[in-house]
């Protein structure tokens, strides 16, 4: 006897002719029962699966941020060695690669150099990237003064740089070199691009040079006339002027020298005389010497 029959209450040879004559069948509460319980235990199952399957991912992801942590604490021998790897391994398994590279301070590098530099392309497991090997090869470049390379999971490479910037030209030997306010020589820096820069001269110049620099751009008038800054048995500054005269100042306080000079330049025109030095080596007061030459001529026609 057929069930759609026997479910529409009409006679047996008529239900099983016709099924759209029939009516929806429908089940004893006990069967709802049944069906809604087994429907309970598969959607159970599912979530046991789930959440199983999220478990022993979450399990290897926070096993191998673990051997990262102790890497970094230079507490992995050969064997973690070899663990820190299978580590970064499943971390870039799981998704954990590099989508973004945030680069801040950059002005002469740029972020395709940078990450190609570092090993952070796309798609590089953010787990794979040796923060301090990335930060000691930045630093290594000649515009870089200092880096910081930071890790932000899930899929970032943050870059922050403090970049050398130009102060002056150097010129030793014969050649010239910019330097950034540390004295240090920028290789990668053309001296021929930066020509409008101040300019010193001989052997340890570079190393103060930021401050004499700063300090003769402080007095329009001095820093118009000077065409560069010599230093003096790596002990003081003498001023080189367009006139072709020096300035010879102290050791101990050339600030207050370049103070008195504008001062009096601004009463007397002293920096438009025509002498081969104006000497402020004695503190307080400025020596006049004028060309040998010169002075021999004067002297002859007072003759």
């Amino acid at each position: 006897m057929s069930q759609v029959g026997r479910a529409g209450g009409r006679d047996s040879s008529k239900g099983a002719n016709s099924r759209r004559r029939s009516k929806p069948k429908s089940q004893p509460a006990n069967n709802k029962a049944a069906n809604w319980a087994a429907a309970q235990l598969r959607a159970a199952r599912h979530r046991a699966s789930y959440a199983l399957r999220l478990g022993a991912l979450t399990a290897a992801l926070l096993a191998a941020l673990a051997v990262l942590a102790l890497a970094v604490l230079g507490r992995l021998g050969d064997a973690g060695a070899a663990l820190l790897a299978a580590g970064s391994r499943q971390l870039t398994e799981a998704g954990y690669t590099v989508a973004w590279l945030d680069v801040s301070g950059a002005h002469r590098m740029d972020a395709a150099a940078i990450a190609s530099l570092i090993g952070a392309e796309d798609g590089t497991g953010l787990a794979e990237i040796d923060l301090e090997a990335a930060r000691a090869r930045l630093e290594a470049e000649s515009w870089v003064r200092s880096a910081e390379v930071l890790r932000l999971w899930p899929d970032r490479i943050a870059v922050i740089l403090t970049e050398r910037e130009p102060v002056a030209l150097w010129q030793i030997e014969g050649a010239h070199h910019v330097i950034d306010a540390d004295g240090v020589v920028i290789e990668a820096a053309d001296p021929g691009a930066f020509t409008d820069l101040p300019r010193v001269v001989g052997a340890g110049a570079n190393m103060d040079a930021a401050r004499i620099t700063a300090l003769i751009a402080h007095y329009e008038a001095i820093a118009s006339r000077t065409t560069h800054a010599i230093k003096v048995g790596e002990r003081r500054w003498s001023l080189r002027l367009v006139s072709g005269g020096e300035v010879l100042l102290p050791e101990a306080d050339p600030a207050g020298a370049l103070a008195l000079l504008a001062a009096l330049h601004e009463e007397r025109a002293v920096l438009d005389y025509d002498v081969q030095f104006l000497d402020f080596r004695n503190d307080g007061e400025m020596v006049v010497r004028p060309w040998p030459d010169r002075a021999e001529q004067a002297a002859g026609r007072g003759a």
